[in-house]
C-alpha cells in the first residue's frame, strides 16, 4: 500500500467530536478554567493520564524520523515549544497557568506540525514505520484538538 489518506479520518474525528461535545457542554469546562499544575496532573482520571502518556510517547518517537522527514522535525519542535512555554510560566511562580491556556498553546504550536504532516503527506506510506507513526500523530492531534479548541474557546470567553 502506498499513500494513505489519514486526513479523511481527521475531518471525521473533528466532526464527530464537535457533535458529541454539543451533548456534553460541561465536560470540558472544568478543565479549561482550572489551574494546570502538578497537582492537577496528578489528580487527572486514569484514562486521561494514559492518553497523555501515549501522546508523549508518540511525540518523542518523532526523534526517530527527524533525519529523513521534515514533518517529524515540526512535530518534535511543536512538542518542545508547547511544553517549554508552560514550564517557563509555571517556573516563575507568579502566574498560574490554566487548562484553557494550555489548550490555546496546543492550537498555536501544533498548527505548523499539523500543516507539515499534511504538506508532506506523500511521504506517509503504510505499513512503513514512518507511515504508522504519522498516522498515530494525526490521530492524537485530531482527537486532542477537538477538546483543545473547545477548552481554548471557554478560556478566552471567560477572560471577557
Amino acid at each position: 500500500m502506498t499513500y494513505a489518506d489519514p486526513w479523511r479520518f481527521v475531518f471525521s474525528v473533528l466532526a464527530v467530536g464537535f457533535f458529541l461535545l454539543l451533548f456534553a457542554p460541561e465536560a470540558s469546562a472544568t478543565y479549561a478554567l482550572q489551574d494546570w499544575n502538578m497537582e492537577a496532573r496528578r489528580n487527572m482520571p486514569l484514562p486521561m493520564k494514559v492518553w497523555l502518556g501515549g501522546m508523549m510517547i508518540a511525540n518523542l518517537a518523532s526523534l526517530f524520523f527527524i533525519k529523513n522527514h521534515i514533518a517529524a522535525r515540526w512535530v518534535a519542535g511543536a512538542f518542545v515549544v508547547s511544553h517549554a512555554w508552560v514550564a517557563v510560566l509555571e517556573g516563575t511562580g507568579i502566574y498560574a497557568v490554566q487548562g484553557g491556556q494550555v489548550s490555546l498553546g496546543h492550537i498555536i504550536f501544533w498548527a505548523p506540525a499539523i500543516y507539515a504532516l499534511y504538506r508532506y503527506r506523500d511521504e506517509i506510506r503504510l505499513p512503513s514505520a514512518y507511515g504508522i507513526w504519522a498516522c498515530v500523530m494525526i490521530f492524537f492531534y485530531s482527537v486532542s484538538l477537538v477538546f483543545d479548541i473547545r477548552d481554548a474557546a471557554i478560556w478566552i470567553t471567560a477572560q471577557f
